[in-house]
């Protein structure tokens, strides 16, 4: 039976090496630089950035000239009528009017139009490059948060690959046992219920085995969609569940001064103060008068025939500056200036609470990783007593001072110790990854400490 089972591990270990090499190899590190060009919604993202760029050149544009050119061709059914005074006309009429003009008219016509001032297209332009950087942090804020997701998803997969392998040297170790109490069973040295016993472990071990796969698959499946691979592709991840990062309390000082200069959406919410005090004083400046450079350029033509060689074409131009002054417009740009004020002060409120609530966040983050750092500690005395139990319960049980039972308990105990230390150390990676984000260090081209 020993053969049998030994046959089937070595069978296994050898198709299992034959599989992995299909798989593709996938470090935490090249999972996040996938992701930064695989990513749906950073992409979707980058193109509003993009938009946002677009817009900073269509309010640069407003400051240019505006040259227009127009020709025009109509043709009247009845002459056009003037009126006169009839003296001018010839007759005693007070009014009279008096048909002029030809019934084909050609009108060509080159217009200028430059802003000489305009305070409010100045500060248009300004919101729109405030606007731009935000949606440039807002890309890298995205970025950071996907990276989250990734490193999040990979550890969850690691956690489980590690689990899944201690619970199959779990498996073999008892079935091992069962086919013992089955064998001490037949020879009448153990009762009924230990190989009863032993079968329910296995029994149970197996479905554990089982629920971990599936979940691996499901996750694996998350895991590639994130970071935009395709579903099809084989991977494997590389990375090993283990923490060698720093060990030290955290300062929360220092970690403040650390993400006021790295958390991007701490700057968004700043340019968002900035951006609001620019549409203030673009409504403002609503109020403040005009001035541009005008001109034109005007040919035109009248006849009742289409001969146009026969045509004269009266050319007039002029160039001149236009004043435009706002008087009254029912109070509107003055409510504008008001609405103005009241987002610019929700603005700063939101900026003052999510600062406490960055300093909240990494107080908690401090909390845990000093609890996190005894507990991986613990855990590790915990497992070199639980290997030395198992140790020696499996000598006694060799030389018959122990029973089956006793062997089964320190074997659990080990693997419980194991798992224990597995999530220890998993809490350390994951509030390390928590630490690295709220600081504003977590990219998608990032390589952090492990």
């Amino acid at each position: 039976m020993r053969k049998t089972v030994y046959t089937c591990i070595i069978t296994l270990l050898l198709y299992g090496g034959k599989l992995h090499a299909q798989h593709k190899a996938l470090s935490l590190s090249a999972a996040l630089e996938i992701a930064e060009k695989g990513n749906r919604t950073v992409q979707a993202q980058l193109l509003e950035e993009i938009h946002a760029k677009a817009l900073t050149a269509e309010s640069k544009g407003a400051l240019l000239p505006t040259i227009s050119a127009n020709v025009s061709y109509s043709y009247y059914f009845d002459r056009q009528t003037i009126f006169l005074p009839g003296y001018f006309a010839g007759t005693s009429k007070p009014v009279q009017d008096v048909a002029v003009g030809g019934k084909n008219a050609f009108n060509g016509m080159l217009t200028l139009y430059q802003p000489i001032f305009a305070a409010d297209l100045n500060r248009q332009k300004k919101t729109a490059l405030i606007n731009e950087q935000i949606e440039r942090q807002k890309t890298a804020d995205l970025k950071s948060k996907v990276a989250l997701r990734v490193s999040v998803d990979y550890l969850n997969i690691l956690i489980m690959n590690e689990q899944l392998a201690l619970f199959e040297q779990n498996l073999l170790r008892n079935i091992r046992s069962l086919n013992d109490a089955r064998s001490l069973f037949v020879q009448g040295r153990a009762l009924k219920s230990d190989t009863l016993r032993s079968f329910i472990e296995v029994e149970n071990i197996k479905s554990s085995v089982s629920y971990l796969k599936n979940s691996i698959n499901v996750s694996l499946i998350e895991l590639k969609r994130l970071i935009g691979m395709d579903e099809s592709q084989r991977i494997v991840l590389s990375d090993k569940l283990e923490f060698s990062g720093q060990r030290e309390p955290y300062l929360l000082d220092e970690l403040l001064k650390t993400a006021a200069q790295n958390r991007k959406d701490l700057a968004i919410k700043q340019l968002l103060i900035d951006l609001q005090q620019k549409k203030k004083e673009a409504n403002e400046a609503g109020l403040m008068p005009r001035l541009a450079l005008v001109g034109q350029y005007q040919v035109q033509a009248q006849a009742d025939n289409i001969r146009l060689g026969d045509y004269a074409w009266p050319r007039t131009s002029f160039l001149g500056l236009q004043l435009s002054i706002p008087i009254f417009n029912g109070n509107r740009t003055r409510s504008q200036i008001n609405q103005a004020n009241i987002k610019l002060k929700q603005e700063q409120i939101r900026l003052d609470d999510f600062r406490d609530e960055i300093k909240t966040q990494l107080a908690t983050i401090i909390s845990k990783w000093e609890e996190a750092i005894a507990q991986l500690e613990i855990q590790k005395k915990t497992v070199s007593s639980a290997e030395l139990n198992y140790q020696m319960n499996e000598d006694r049980f060799k030389n018959g001072l122990g029973s089956r039972l006793e062997l089964t308990d320190a074997d659990l105990a080990l693997t419980q110790a194991r798992i224990n230390r597995l999530r220890a150390t998993y809490n350390l990676r994951m509030l390390h990854t928590e630490m690295q984000h709220a600081l504003g260090l977590l990219d998608l081209h990032s390589k952090t400490d492990h």
